[in-house]
């Protein structure tokens, strides 16, 4: 077999005895190794370092040069033509999730692989698949990097995508490293991406398979005593200066995650609708709280919706998980069990949807309501509502709301709205529901886990129901995709080939069930923080 990619007439002996190597290695496998990859990851590691890595990604990188980039995807091609002579040789057996898609990231940043136009050309060409690209930024600074974002968007590669996110978050290195690193230079770096990118939502549009950006938030976590006990004929559930009642005492049931593709949270179980009152202050006893409540009238804040859910650590209360029309004012309140030692609560609020939901009421919109015309005062409006927002639970002491808002919401609009506005996006953008998507609260899952202040001490387990949709075990996205496969590169001139059990993301014993290591030498090549500029925010 001469392994031959369609430009070529010929490759050397080295070249064919790689690829012959590999080939045979991928034969070996299953089928499914082909029809069932998700990840074709032609780099490892990543130097934005960013507090929740899921994949507990290093600061150090390796990846595939064009001879072993050119090696391995004619690897891949002809031991795919071993099972089909369709177009699509790659990942066509993933009906539950995008065709024909490859996702080039999982304990990388692809946007900072300096083949990556090649690796989309070459995909596209020779394996019949489009590429995705998400990413957290890259320097601009680096010339080998920006010259081939110029090429992927000034060309027909374009056309070979299948989405570009750009993520931005309060982790990474642009807010924790300070003498390495600056807002500055991170605005005109994720600037600088949208900007060029800008080639692909103008042809495409924008959603999370065509164009984005994601917001990404820490926990609001606050560790408090929880209790929750009936008292005068009613169903009390209390924390810190938060009080739930429900008139009656109704049995909750243990919710699950019914249909996880429905994104509005879909629960076999029906809520039980209590009332959210205020307190002047932090109860650490249910006797306090009892004579408190007794010769004192509460003040009502609003009605809520309460879901029990169940996580491998007990029962936690889940309550307004859901985004209204009216916005969202979640709260997931976990009280001590025999395997979780710490109670508080997460703050699940999304106060930057509700500061959008205040302007478009204005206009007699909902909060999904496409606002058609925009100026930059309009997206100045919004950010004026974050701060009465701030303001007004300052007032009615709801301390750390009001400091979280000004310490971590405030700051990431903030830092994209500048980016956008320097990119030259319409300020429509910035209210359109498909482009902005606010994501709420990071994930548990990898380096997260120290973020959540001991409410769980599990590694990747699910703490809202939104976590639980996601990639939960009883009934998650993931679950129903089940399982997919990867192929990457590793350190040290290693390949990594894994079997991902998706539904087992948040178990003890993670995804992968299968794992092999290929060791081909010189086939990576390593690059290093102090030769390049690679991730955003990077001072000179």
């Amino acid at each position: 077999m001469d392994f031959l990619l369609r430009d070529e007439e010929k490759i050397s002996e080295k070249d064919l005895e790689i690829r012959s190597k590999l080939y045979n290695e991928f034969l070996a496998l299953p089928e499914e190794f082909v029809s069932k990859m998700r990840h074709l990851q032609p780099q490892i590691g990543c130097f934005n370092n960013c507090g929740f890595c899921s994949k507990f990604s290093v600061c150090k990188s390796e990846y595939w040069d064009i001879e072993s980039l050119r090696n391995i995807i004619a690897a891949l091609k002809y031991t795919a033509l071993e099972y089909t002579d369709d177009e699509v040789l790659l990942a066509y057996g993933r009906q539950e999730h995008r065709v024909g898609v490859i996702f080039p990231y999982l304990n990388n940043d692809i946007a900072s692989y300096p083949h990556l136009d090649d690796f989309i050309d070459l995909c596209y060409k020779e394996l019949g698949v489009r590429t995705r690209i998400s990413t957290v930024g890259y320097s601009r600074k680096n010339k080998q990097l920006n010259d081939m974002h110029k090429r992927i968007v000034n060309s027909e590669l374009l056309h070979s995508l299948a989405g570009v996110r750009l993520s931005i978050s309060q982790y990474g290195r642009v807010w924790e490293e300070q003498d390495k690193a600056s807002k500055v230079e991170y605005i005109k770096d994720i600037s600088n991406f949208l900007k060029l990118y800008k080639k692909y939502y103008d042809q495409y549009g924008s959603g999370s398979r065509r164009m984005c950006v994601e917001l990404r938030y820490n926990p609001l976590v606050e560790t408090k005593d929880v209790f929750v006990f009936n008292y005068d004929n009613k169903m009390f559930i209390v924390t810190g200066n938060y009080v739930f009642i429900h008139d009656g005492i109704d049995k909750l049931n243990v919710s699950y995650i019914d249909n996880p593709y429905e994104h509005a949270i879909s629960l076999t179980e029906n809520y039980l609708l209590f009332k959210e009152y205020n307190l002047p202050f932090d109860i650490t006893s249910k006797e306090d709280f009892i004579k408190y409540y007794d010769n004192n009238p509460l003040e009502y804040v609003r009605d809520a919706k309460v879901y029990e859910m169940k996580n491998r650590e007990g029962i936690y209360y889940a309550i307004n998980p859901h985004i209204e029309e009216t916005g969202n004012y979640g709260i997931n309140i976990f009280p001590i069990t025999d395997k979780r030692k710490t109670s508080g609560y997460l703050i699940t609020e999304r106060f930057f949807l509700n500061a959008l939901c205040e302007f478009k009421k204005k206009y007699n919109l909902t909060l999904r309501g496409e606002v058609k015309k925009a100026s930059w005062e309009d997206v100045n409006e919004v950010m004026r509502l974050l701060i009465k927002i701030s303001d007004d639970y300052k007032v009615c002491g709801k301390i750390e709301k009001s400091r979280y808002i000004v310490e971590h919401v405030i700051p990431l609009i903030e830092v994209y709205v500048k980016a956008l506005r320097k990119a030259s996006y319409n300020p429509v953008c910035f209210f359109d529901s498909k482009f902005t998507i606010d994501t709420g609260t990071i994930c548990n899952l990898g380096r997260a886990l120290s973020l959540f202040k001991g409410i769980t001490n599990l590694i990747n387990e699910p703490l809202t129901p939104t976590h639980e949709r996601n990639y939960g075990r009883y009934c998650s996205t993931m679950k129903q995709e089940n399982y997919a496969w990867m192929l990457g590169c590793d350190f040290n001139d290693s390949l990594t080939i894994q079997k991902l059990e998706l539904f087992n993301t948040a178990s003890v014993e993670g995804q992968v069930s299968f794992s092999k290591k290929l060791n081909i030498p010189g086939i990576n090549t390593l690059i290093t923080e102090k030769d390049k500029y690679l991730f955003p925010g990077a001072k000179e």
